[in-house]
This record gives structure tokens, C-alpha cells and sequence, in this order.
């Protein structure tokens, strides 16, 4: 279970930081963005919210998903909502000798979350679907990820985080364990 108070995205600018830093749509597209949201404040909040209600939803079906149990009813509703305002309109673009979305400002502000959206689905429905796995760290972390080991065992997030720190833990514990034995 991963730890509820740890917010990443604080604001519509850490969000669209996160976008360009994972490739979704372009320096220009998310310029663009940018001021369409400065222009009108409560357009940022909505599209912000948005983001949240879409990455939770996510979390909660791949969640579900891994523990082969139903989806909360209210995460396919929210996901569904957004996956059906977003199709009609998905568009790529060639910028800068690549091939990327086409991001506008313009509607309902969910153009730029169109990449997020059918990745989601694509993942949930797809043959890597059952390759989704929850961080186990003992803190709380709850982090998903793709497990892509041979043996399908991973168990962490990142072995450098919370691999580390937990196998870090055990040795300090069998090392007390044989100081008292």
C-alpha cells in the first residue's frame, strides 16, 4: 500500500514538467500550454485535476488488476469518461525529425493527456498487462511498475531505492540476529 500523503505533482507546473520530461508532446506544445493556462487560472485547476482524477484512476484499475480483483466502479467510470472525450481527436505530429503528439490548449484540456490515456489502456488491456506488479517496500511505497525480469519475480520499484533499502534491512537484521546467537 503505498503512502497517501506523497504528492509529486504539487501544481499544474510540476505537471507539465513531468509531461515534457517524459516525452509527451513538445517544448512548443507545452509552451503553448503553458500560457493558454496563465490566461485562464481556472482552466489550470480543472485540466490539474483532471491529471489527478486520470492518475488515480489508473493506479486503482492496475491495482485491481494485479490482486485479480474488480476496479473500484468510480476509476472505469472516471478513466472511461476521459478515454471517450480523448479518442475522437488523437493526432500525432512530426516535430523535430520525431514523431509525437499533437498537443493543443484548446477544448476541454484533455488533448494533452491523450498520450497518458491510451498508454493506460493499451497497458491494462494488453499482453504486459499481467507484467504489472506493486512495489513491495516494507514503507509504503506503492509504486507500480513492469516487471521485465526473465523470471518474473521482481519485487521493487527500483533496486536502487527500495530494493536496496530492503535487502540493506535484512542484512542488518541477520547480523543483530547472529551478534545475539
Amino acid at each position: 500500500m503505498r503512502d497517501p500523503s506523497e504528492e509529486r505533482l504539487a501544481d499544474a507546473g510540476a505537471l507539465l514538467t513531468w509531461l515534457g520530461g517524459s516525452g509527451v508532446g513538445s517544448a512548443r506544445d507545452l509552451k503553448r500550454i503553458r500560457s493558454a493556462w496563465r490566461a485562464d487560472v481556472a482552466r489550470c485547476e480543472a485540466a490539474y485535476c483532471e491529471a489527478i482524477t486520470l492518475r488515480e484512476a489508473i493506479y486503482e484499475i492496475l491495482v485491481a488488476r494485479i490482486r485479480r480483483r474488480a476496479p473500484p466502479r468510480e476509476a472505469l467510470e472516471a478513466f472511461n469518461r476521459m478515454l471517450a472525450r480523448t479518442m475522437p481527436a488523437a493526432a500525432l505530429a512530426w516535430d523535430s525529425g520525431d514523431v509525437t503528439w499533437n498537443l493543443r490548449p484548446e477544448g476541454d484540456g484533455l488533448d494533452w493527456l491523450k498520450p497518458i490515456i491510451i498508454s493506460a489502456a493499451a497497458l491494462m488491456t494488453g499482453p504486459r498487462a499481467h507484467r504489472v506488479k506493486q512495489c513491495e517496500d516494507d514503507r509504503g511505497c506503492g509504486w507500480l511498475f513492469v516487471d521485465e525480469s526473465r523470471a518474473q519475480n521482481r519485487r521493487w520499484c527500483a533496486m536502487g531505492d527500495c530494493g536496496n533499502r530492503a535487502k540493506a534491512h535484512r542484512h542488518y537484521q541477520r547480523a543483530r540476529q547472529n551478534e545475539r546467537g
